[in-house]
């Protein structure tokens, strides 16, 4: 009878430690296959930044290249960096509720760490807002502008791809024969 007790009381005691560290680890190394950390979000947020980033190139090389600026041209590239952006910031906030939930800090504060940059462009855009209204526009005010952009929206890049890495998630294909 004794033994008995034993033998059940070691294995509860087993069940005790080994249960925790188990769902600890599924619930780390299981949750971008759970659907936690949708790759969704990740390679649209993605999308959306590299989508911004040529915006923006394009732009500084028609502002490097014009003559005078076309403000239709000015007010599309104007609204389609804005709305790449703004796509990233809501996408980058499902990733952010999703950290949240499952308390990883360190997605927390990684894409916090994205959203500033992010932010920092939405910053700068809303500054180009301003000298796109001018007539007419100031080219190498709107190209200092342009240059501010691009950088914080390379600096988005570089700490969205540790992100991903972070949460397991791949970097999306850019080749569309690969895409599944």
């Amino acid at each position: 009878m004794i033994c008995r007790l034993h033998f059940i009381t070691l294995g509860l005691c087993v069940a005790v430690v080994a249960v925790p560290a188990v769902a600890q680890s599924w619930k780390n190394a299981g949750s971008k296959a759970a659907g936690y950390y949708s790759e969704y979000h990740g390679h649209s947020s993605h999308s959306h930044l590299y989508s911004a980033q040529s915006h923006v190139s394009h732009y500084s090389n028609y502002l490097s290249t014009a003559k005078t600026v076309d403000p239709s041209v000015a007010r599309m590239a104007h609204d389609s960096i804005g709305n790449h952006l703004a796509k990233t910031q809501q996408h980058l906030g499902q990733m952010r509720n999703q950290a949240t939930v499952h308390k990883n800090a360190d997605a927390v504060k990684a894409i916090s760490e994205v959203e500033g940059h992010v932010q920092n462009a939405r910053l700068h855009q809303a500054d180009l807002n301003k000298i796109t209204i001018q007539k007419p526009i100031e080219s190498k005010a709107a190209k200092s502008t342009v240059e501010k952009m691009q950088l914080s929206i390379e600096k988005a890049i570089q700490g969205h791809g540790k992100l991903l890495e972070t949460l397991g998630i791949e970097k999306p294909t850019t080749n569309k024969s690969e895409s599944k």
